[in-house]
């Protein structure tokens, strides 16, 4: 995990669970790749019965060597409150498809 290295993962956003418990949500190369990522490993990393354990998302990035370093704390992201994280543009896919059925099914009435 060196910024030397070609493509090197030196971002991650940590779940912190309650009372003490880490699950790792993950990785990328940039903290803004990291952010773009982690709504969307939500749903498939935490469990429904862990998400009300979960008390923080902490944006960590890898500090000296890869042989010697450690994660530090960057800052913290914002926890999703959807079991899967879903871009509006998601939301008004399913809202036409919707409204194509039952206009599909008015026509053959």
């Amino acid at each position: 995990m060196s910024s030397a290295a070609v493509g090197a993962q030196d971002w991650r956003a940590v779940a912190c669970l309650t009372p003490n418990g880490e699950r790792l949500l993950c990785v990328g190369e940039s903290s803004s790749q990291v952010r773009a990522a982690y709504t969307g490993a939500w749903g498939e990393v935490i469990r429904d019965e862990d998400r009300p354990t979960v008390r923080a998302i902490s944006l960590q990035r890898w500090s000296g060597p890869f042989w010697a370093g450690q994660w530090e704390h960057q800052g913290y992201l914002t926890v999703p409150t959807a079991r899967a994280a879903r871009t509006s543009m998601d939301d008004d896919l399913v809202e036409e498809e919707a409204e194509a059925v039952g206009a599909d099914k008015s026509k053959k009435k």
